[in-house]
Formats: C-alpha cells, sequence, structure tokens
C-alpha cells in the first residue's frame, strides 16, 4: 500500500518530468491512496476557481481511494502533532499512512522523518 502527498500530485499537475513519471509508473495499481487533506489541499489551489480544471482535478483524483478523516486518524494526528512537532496537514497524512500501513511517497524529508515507524519513500 502506497500514500502519495499533496507535494507528488502538485508535481504532477504542473506536469513536472519526475511527477508525470511516478504517476506513469503507478497506472492502474490498487493499492494507492491518499489522505482527505490532500484532496482539499488541492482544491484549494486558484487553479480550481476555473470549473473545468476543478472537475479535471476531481476526475483526476477518483483513480485512488481517498482515506477519510475519522476518529482514529485525528487521534494519531493529535499526537504526532505534539509529540514530534508536525503541522496538522501533515500529521494527518502521517496519521493516514500509519494506520493503513502504508508507505508515504512524499518529497517532505524534514517533517516526516521525524515519525518513528513511518514508512518513507522519498521521490526524486
Amino acid at each position: 500500500m502506497m500514500l502519495i502527498d499533496t507535494n507528488i500530485f502538485v508535481d504532477r499537475l504542473r506536469n513536472y518530468a519526475a511527477g508525470v513519471r511516478f504517476f506513469e509508473s503507478i497506472a492502474g495499481k490498487e493499492n494507492v491512496i491518499f489522505s482527505a487533506i490532500t484532496g482539499a489541499e488541492l482544491l484549494a489551489g486558484k487553479a480550481n476557481e476555473d470549473s473545468s480544471k476543478r472537475a479535471k482535478l476531481s476526475r483526476f483524483l477518483r483513480q485512488w481511494d481517498k482515506k477519510v478523516i475519522d476518529n482514529p486518524v485525528s487521534a494519531l494526528a493529535g499526537d504526532l502533532c505534539r509529540k514530534h512537532g508536525l503541522a496538522i496537514p501533515d500529521a494527518l497524512v502521517a496519521a493516514t499512512a500509519l494506520l493503513n500501513n502504508a508507505e508515504l511517497i512524499t518529497k517532505n524529508v524534514k517533517d516526516f522523518k521525524k515519525v518513528p515507524d513511518l514508512r518513507l519513500n522519498i521521490l526524486y
């Protein structure tokens, strides 16, 4: 199982070569998830004021399983914030990865390396 962090999606949406290659490599895989906070962060982008771009993003995200922020995720995220100094969005992503036994695909080494037992796959 792999959980894709927001920054990886952003690289794909901006058509950065490494991001495009990564998403090509996971095409059709079923073991890919993302956090609801990632969906919110992506939808917060100014480009989504254009309804056609927002619809395109929504179709793109529907390829993978979005994990909700439920009570266990929010409780663990709170613990991660308090114990490791993570920002709430990063803590929610980390908690989602931990509770789903997923490897976190990210470029954010600085913050996520603080979390014990979080399996990281640092791209590029």
